[in-house]
């Protein structure tokens, strides 16, 4: 029951998170992306800034659920983003579609019963380790910048092949606004089953600019509101209608300069426990 002159947001601000199925509308589940066809990191993420794009409401942290959690969104498709102010993590956008509550809130606001009515929305974001994240000692990952010539890409997103549990999985990521990017490959492993055991492999990388249209709303809006929403769940339709594929060299941190092999992109190699440079540079579209 609530308290005389007390409101459901003002009730649900003050209590415990499970409060959110009763009066809130959206939650926001935030982890960490490991690879694509894995679980994500058990850990929740906090203070990340997260905002409905065009509402004021800001969330509220639910540290025992990791769930950002909104009371006050009126229903309908929504784009959700996602930044990190300290720089561990790549912005990120989502949708989702807030449903229409707003017949509980009225009978609470009364002090009648609850009536029944459409759960939350809890759309999940996954994201993406960027630069500026201290990687432990052993860490196997790729990093570098990826270039059109004299020029910086923002918004590439990068597919890497990897092994996760001894089955074929795939790691993706944006290139940041800077054009950098940081590929992170936590289930690789050095092959003992030969002498000497093996721990560099060569794996495939798939790139994809950002088409013209897409690369003009990074540029005009910053890379986060200029972003497609949902991008690493996107159909290769919708993919190939915003990006492009894009053929590639690949320069390591020494200079040296590996090039497309029989008219294929060259294999990148990775290596178990060490952080590789390898800058990717997009070669002229035909």
């Amino acid at each position: 029951m609530l308290a005389p002159a007390d409101t459901p947001l003002a009730w649900a601000a003050r209590h415990s998170p499970d409060r959110i199925s009763a009066v809130g509308v959206l939650a926001v589940r935030i982890r960490r992306h490991l690879t694509d066809a894995g679980a994500p990191g058990l850990t929740a993420i906090p203070d990340l800034r997260v905002r409905v794009a065009g509402h004021p409401e800001r969330p509220l942290w639910h540290a025992s659920t990791g769930l950002y959690g909104f009371l006050d969104l009126p229903p309908g498709d929504v784009r959700i983003e996602i930044e990190d102010p300290a720089g561990r993590y790549q912005s990120q956008a989502v949708s989702a579609t807030v449903p229409d509550r707003s017949a509980l809130k009225e009978v609470l606001e009364a002090g009648e019963a609850p009536v029944p009515v459409a759960a939350p929305a809890y759309p999940a974001a996954n994201l993406r380790p960027s630069l500026a994240m201290g990687l432990p000692p052993g860490t196997s990952a790729l990093w570098g910048v990826v270039r059109d010539g004299s020029r910086v890409v923002p918004g590439a997103l990068l597919s890497l092949a990897t092994v996760r549990d001894g089955a074929a999985d795939t790691v993706t990521t944006l290139s940041g606004r800077d054009g950098s990017y940081l590929i992170v490959l936590p289930f690789e492993r050095i092959d003992r089953s030969v002498n000497p055991p093996v721990r560099a492999f060569n794996r495939v990388l798939s790139v994809f600019a950002p088409r013209p249209d897409v690369a003009a709303a990074l540029a005009a809006r910053g890379f986060l509101a200029g972003q497609p929403a949902n991008v690493f769940g996107l159909t290769a339709a919708q993919r190939n209608a915003r990006f492009l594929p894009r053929t590639f060299e690949l320069r390591d941190t020494g200079g040296t300069l590996h090039p497309q092999v029989g008219g294929q992109n060259p294999p990148v190699s990775v290596s178990v426990g060490m952080n590789v440079r390898l800058d990717i540079e997009l070669l002229p579209l035909p």
